[in-house]
């Protein structure tokens, strides 16, 4: 159960205890005293805030972890992003860049990367993309990256969406 959902459960339970707890003789006719909470009000609040957290935005596919496997400074190595997603996605594509010390090479001879099983992963799900890098970093223990995954909802005629995550590659000299 996600904690959005419990805090809107606890909300809602605690309405409802002053709502019977704080009916008064006053109340039960009709006749509000000033001193009286509007428990209508609190409950349409507290029912409007239980909506918001189950329908916050879903964020799509984002690495597990920024931090990339260590490299040889000056040495060619295949490296890997771990991804997870909270909602399908299909025709993904990443593309990854650096500064000047670094060279990226795609698997393929191509001029992007994609998951391992493919190019779509489903809601829940974590899969990896790899590539190539070398990194001459000028006298730093690492390199900075940005990953750019560009993917669709997998619906017919959806736009297509991105994101970028920065990554730290560190390097061994």
């Amino acid at each position: 159960m996600r904690t959005g959902h419990r805090i809107g459960i606890v909300v809602t339970a605690v309405v409802g205890i002053v709502a019977v707890v704080g009916v008064s003789p006053a109340a039960a006719s009709g006749t509000r005293t000033a001193a009286e909470p509007n428990t209508q009000h609190a409950q349409n609040t507290a029912h409007a805030q239980n909506k918001k957290a189950k329908a916050a935005p879903k964020k799509g596919p984002r690495p597990v972890s920024q931090v990339l496997s260590a490299v040889d400074a000056g040495e060619s190595a295949w490296v890997r992003v771990r991804w997870k997603t909270d909602r399908r996605v299909c025709d993904v594509q990443v593309v990854v860049w650096g500064d000047d010390d670094v060279v990226i090479d795609y698997p393929g001879e191509r001029e992007f990367t994609s998951f391992s099983r493919g190019d779509s992963l489903g809601l829940g799900r974590a899969d990896y993309t790899s590539f190539r890098v070398e990194a001459n970093p000028d006298g730093n223990d690492f390199s900075l990256l940005a990953a750019t995954i560009s993917y669709t909802d997998c619906k017919r005629g959806s736009p297509l969406l991105t994101h970028t995550s920065g990554l730290m590659l560190p390097a061994r000299s």
